[in-house]
Formats: C-alpha cells, sequence, structure tokens
C-alpha cells in the first residue's frame, strides 16, 4: 500500500483503495477451542481439515470459507458470529493516510504547498482535531474536510 501514492490515489477525487469498505475480521477461534479444551489436531480432524489450517485460522493468516466457519462453530457449540467479529476501528495506517490525503486537498483549497499546510494545520492545532474525529470525519469526504480546514485557518489567520 502506498501512503497517498499516485497509484491508489490518482488526484481524481476518489476515496483511496486502502480505505474502501475494509473490513478486519477478528476471531475467537482458539478461545472457544481452549473452553472446549481441544488441541488444534483434535478440532482438525473433528471438521475434516489440517492443523496447519486451523492454526492459520487462529492467527488471522487465512480467510475462511463460510462452510469451514460453519463446521468450526458447530464443532465448538456455538454460532459463527461468536467466532468471527468484523472490527471496522481505523488503524493507525487508517488515520495517517486519511490525514495525508486531507492536507492535500487542504493544500489545493488555500493555494499553499503541502508541508506548509501540514505545518499551518499542526500550529493550529487543528491536525489534532483531524485525527481525533476521524471516525465521524471521515465520512464526509476529502473535499468537504478541506473546505472546513481552509475556513478554520482563514478564521486563525494563517
Amino acid at each position: 500500500m502506498t501512503l497517498a501514492g499516485e497509484a491508489c490515489y490518482p488526484m481524481g477525487r476518489q476515496l483511496p483503495i486502502a480505505m474502501k469498505g475494509r473490513q478486519r475480521m477478528n476471531n475467537n477461534v482458539k478461545e472457544m477451542r481452549n473452553k472446549r479444551c481441544m488441541s488444534q489436531t483434535a478440532l482438525a480432524e473433528a471438521i475434516g481439515t489440517t492443523k496447519r489450517t486451523i492454526y492459520a485460522i487462529e492467527t488471522e493468516n487465512q480467510d475462511i470459507h463460510i462452510s469451514l466457519a460453519h463446521k468450526l462453530a458447530s464443532c465448538l457449540g456455538c454460532g459463527i458470529d461468536d467466532l468471527f467479529v468484523f472490527d471496522n476501528t481505523p488503524t493507525a495506517t487508517d488515520k495517517a493516510l486519511w490525514f495525508t490525503n486531507v492536507v492535500r486537498y487542504t493544500s489545493e483549497e488555500i493555494d499553499k504547498p503541502i508541508d506548509e499546510t501540514a505545518k499551518l494545520l499542526e500550529r493550529s492545532g487543528l491536525a489534532q482535531r483531524i485525527i481525533s474525529g476521524y471516525p465521524i470525519w471521515h465520512t464526509q469526504g476529502y473535499e468537504y474536510m478541506a473546505e472546513v480546514l481552509a475556513d478554520e485557518l482563514t478564521k486563525a489567520g494563517a
């Protein structure tokens, strides 16, 4: 993944690929297996797969087919939604990518170089507000955020 690179952000006012509908999935397979006092080998044999597959699932290094998820849930005596949980919490990389692109748009809006815009946002305290407000603001889009920030910077006399 490139951070605001031209490959994923061709200045066409698009959301970067890294942020389009990406969801992370956490799983509780190991915890549920341990509650049942089962080894990886025993679980693998019970559902007709390999210990290696169970290990890969538990360490979240393998996507899982719905049929295998169903077998796991049945064998462990729980529902699929007890085993697998989607996590939409933004990572530090998500926030950094978003911040970089907001700065880029804002620099266009106020007609200043990107590095100067970043410094203005830092000095004015807006940079921290941008990052802390990420969960709400990222749904508004870069252009909207750039307009809001340009107004804020103008009010602050930057």
